[in-house]
């Protein structure tokens, strides 16, 4: 699903984009939604949940006393993939879209008229799995810290082991990651199509390959994980959410 986050301190120009983006039908995907944002708290605390994806944000240049710079490095931290687009009746404020790294400037007094074919230009470029993506801080071979953006399909597992935190990739490789404590690394993780079978592990579902009522497998490294009886409900619950992982964009095993 493409996810589109208008973020506007006014309601009627957050009609106005909602309006243009579903007359948009050529150029979107058969799911498509729009989300309206009125102020960064809203936007901030959507966006620290991780329950929704954005795949392209459209922002006024002063959305919420000017806290548009901090929502746009906000947004590029945690979906280097996701898209902006920024809008001011203010001409002037062309110049704030090189500073947020946005794609594209529309005046609001244009809205109706250029926005149309602003997305017209950017929706069909949009890869609706490219957003799902996180950032990382891992130990190298010599020890020294490394930041890396990788697809949540890349990911397998991560593991807590002696209070160290380790990260194993879709090509077998593995990798310390620098972090604080685990359970932070649970929060961020905690969601489709990850989920926790054991307090030492987080997989990716897509991952696996065979489960029982105590352990699972996972492909294509072979790892067999107990899966506690105290979360085994839960588990099997968000297992049989997750979405035909042949369509989902996600590894299928």
């Amino acid at each position: 699903m493409i996810n589109i986050f208008g973020c506007d301190n006014e309601p009627v120009f957050l009609d106005i984009i909602r309006d243009t983006v579903f007359s948009q039908t050529a150029f979107l995907p058969k799911k498509h939604a729009f989300h309206r944002f009125r102020n960064a708290e809203e936007l901030m605390k959507c966006l620290d949940d991780r329950l929704i994806i954005p795949h392209l944000l459209i922002i006024d240049a002063h959305f919420d006393m000017s806290r548009t710079i901090e929502c746009a490095d906000k947004v590029h931290e945690m979906y280097p993939c996701c898209k902006l687009l920024i809008m001011s009746a203010n001409e002037d404020d062309y110049f704030m879209s090189f500073e947020c790294d946005s794609c594209g400037f529309i005046p609001k007094l244009s809205l109706q008229e250029k926005l149309p074919q602003t997305l017209a230009a950017i929706l069909p470029r949009i890869d609706e799995n490219a957003a799902e993506s996180i950032q990382l801080t891992i130990y190298g071979n010599d020890n020294q810290c490394e930041r890396i953006i990788l697809r949540y399909s890349e990911i397998i597992l991560l593991e807590c082991v002696m209070k160290k935190v380790y990260v194993t990739f879709s090509d077998g490789s593995c990798f310390r990651v620098k972090c604080s404590m685990w359970r932070d690394v649970m929060q961020k993780f905690c969601m489709l199509p990850f989920a926790v079978p054991h307090q030492n592990y987080i997989v990716n579902m897509n991952y696996i390959s065979k489960m029982s009522s105590t352990t699972l497998t996972i492909s294509p490294i072979g790892k067999c994980i107990s899966i506690s009886k105290y979360r085994l409900k839960d588990f099997k619950a968000l297992y049989a959410m997750l979405p035909d992982r042949s369509v989902s964009g996600h590894f299928f095993p």
